[in-house]
């Protein structure tokens, strides 16, 4: 089918040649209808793998905040990857907004905005976590946060959202190429392979999301990792939000970080 071998191109693209994968981003729909076939991908993988995979492996040790939940079913695993495009639609809206603060203007000045932009929902949190303010006014904060920043999410044009969409998507291309090494260090039950891939995959994402960034954005890729690396940040910070506004349930919290 041509819609598959479209989608099979562009995956070889991203992770052996970036670059065309990012001339294709010109595309438009083309690329964010195979950006979201590859989404799904990884998302039906990741459902199978985790489901699959033994309860504890690798163990993470007695000090670890979010112990991985025990040997969970198809139903659990399938119910925590329906987060994954909550996530990524968090992913592309923070990247692109800290992007465009980031771009022009000397680094320093950008980036210390930038940072105090991430760090006001995260105060926001610990406030809340610390006081015995009530739950409604985590929520109206957070809201009030987003309203703030609504301006710099309409200067990004249609066509950039677009393009960072099919590319943050696409970048889990990487999760899918190292699925049978990922499987491999489980059935030989070497926790020491699985965490270096688990190293691994982190660089290569966020070395992938970062020249997409930098070719989208037009900014050198020293401000396009900041924008990819606080978008992450912000990311786990509204998904904690989530969980002490009662809408994400503990379980798959702790799925979401440990996985």
């Amino acid at each position: 089918m041509p819609e598959l071998r479209s989608t099979l191109s562009f995956f070889l693209d991203i992770l052996l040649r970036p670059s065309r994968a990012a001339g294709r981003l010109q595309e438009g729909d083309a690329a964010l209808q195979d950006s979201l076939r590859i989404f799904l991908a990884y998302m039906a993988s990741a459902v199978v793998f985790y489901t699959l995979k033994p309860a504890g492996f690798p163990p993470l040790g007695p000090d670890a905040p979010l112990p991985m939940p025990g040997q969970e079913g198809l139903v659990f695993w399938v119910k925590v990857q329906a987060w994954s495009p909550v996530l990524a639609g968090l992913w592309v809206l923070l990247t692109g907004s800290f992007a465009k603060l980031l771009t022009g203007g000397r680094l320093p000045m950008r980036l210390f905005a930038s940072g105090v932009a991430a760090l006001l929902p995260l105060l926001l949190v610990l406030f809340y976590t610390n006081t015995r303010m009530p739950r409604w006014t985590l929520g109206a904060g957070l809201l009030a946060l987003c309203a703030a920043a609504a301006p710099a999410v309409r200067s990004v044009p249609g066509s950039s959202w677009r393009a960072y969409a099919s590319w943050l998507m696409a970048v889990n291309s990487a999760a899918i190429a190292l699925l049978p090494l990922f499987t491999c260090a489980v059935l030989l039950g070497s926790a020491l392979l699985y965490q270096s891939l688990e190293v691994a995959l982190l660089f290569w994402t966020l070395g992938l999301a970062t020249y997409g960034t930098s070719r989208i954005a037009g900014v050198p890729a020293a401000r396009a990792f900041c924008a990819v690396f606080l978008g992450l940040l912000s990311q786990v910070v509204f998904v904690y939000a989530f969980y002490l506004l009662g809408i994400l349930p503990k379980a798959v919290l702790k799925a979401l970080m440990a996985a």
